[in-house]
């Protein structure tokens, strides 16, 4: 019997976030503050208000999540016997897995922000109840050698993000429907994340990460980007980097777990977008969300 612990991706970040966490929690409130105390913009007034737009801005929204995940974690001091990051959410599992120091995880999560919310190019949809081969083989039929679309999150066998040049990515969502979507969504979102769109952003994140110190993994990370347990430090690097480009192969990374013998899984972080996927794609794993100081007691208390 293994345990999980996941990290969530972009998109779970809400108004007030961690507020309770850093009022209540001598831990989480340390945790936070050398976060907040390490970044110059300030992160703690856009995470604690109840309506801040920026909040939802790419470069913000990375960061308070990093900051929420790892002050849930310090507060409960969750081990876990493997992990897994939902794109962004890689990051602090690096941290957490003794990967990357907690000031180089700030340092990169911050200039991963900053880079993805520069590639303003491109759009994303979420299609719903599509088969994943019918998926693929429309997104290579609409695409050409200088315009694309093609899967960028593969969250839960009936929900696949696509990714892409935005003309493709229009195509795609008005004939999805007739390839036996049920429902096809575009996202609120600044850029084609996960896509080739992102080159850029990927040479200049190389270039970033060069100057950080990785080490071999003490919790073993299953990554987005080869969706098997990686504990190599070199590897975990080279993955960190192509996630940029590649898709978030989350559905294939749980039955990775699966394989492993996981049959409990703790999402640490705001609201339980990853629990829900879990049980989509495995009935096999239990699934448990930790946000709030109150969930945080609970789990201490048990």
């Amino acid at each position: 019997m293994s345990k999980l612990v996941l990290f969530p991706g972009q998109g779970a970040q809400y108004g007030t976030m961690a507020k309770d966490l850093y009022e209540n929690s001598d831990k989480a409130r340390e945790l936070l503050d050398k976060i907040f105390n390490a970044i110059d913009f300030d992160l703690k007034s856009i995470m604690f208000s109840e309506d801040d737009e920026r909040l939802n801005e790419t470069q913000y929204t990375q960061p308070a999540l990093f900051a929420h995940s790892l002050a849930v974690l310090a507060a409960t001091d969750i081990q876990g016997d493997y992990l897994i990051g939902h794109s962004l959410g890689e990051l602090p599992a690096l941290v957490h897995a003794g990967v990357i120091s907690l000031e180089d995880g700030i340092k990169a999560v911050v200039k991963r922000g900053e880079l993805m919310s520069q590639a303003d190019t491109g759009a994303m949809a979420a299609i719903i109840g599509m088969d994943k081969d019918k998926l693929v083989a429309l997104c290579e039929e609409l695409s050409s050698d200088t315009e694309k679309v093609a899967p960028a999150n593969i969250n839960a066998p009936d929900q696949i993000v696509v990714s892409g040049d935005k003309d493709k990515v229009e195509a795609f969502t008005s004939v999805a429907k007739e390839h036996g979507a049920r429902r096809a969504m575009p996202l609120k979102v600044s850029g084609a994340f996960h896509s080739y769109l992102m080159d850029d952003a990927k040479v200049l994140f190389r270039e970033f990460v060069e100057s950080i110190e990785f080490n071999n993994a003490v919790i073993p990370v299953i990554q987005n980007v080869s969706a098997k347990a990686e504990t190599d430090a070199s590897t975990i690097k080279e993955n960190l980097i192509e996630q940029i480009t590649s898709p978030v192969r989350f559905v294939e990374c749980v039955e990775t777990a699966v394989e492993l013998g996981v049959t409990e899984s703790i999402e640490v972080g705001p609201k339980k977008v990853q629990s829900g996927l879990v049980r989509k794609i495995s009935k096999e794993i239990s699934t448990r969300n930790i946000d709030t100081f109150e969930q945080v007691e609970g789990f201490i208390n048990e």
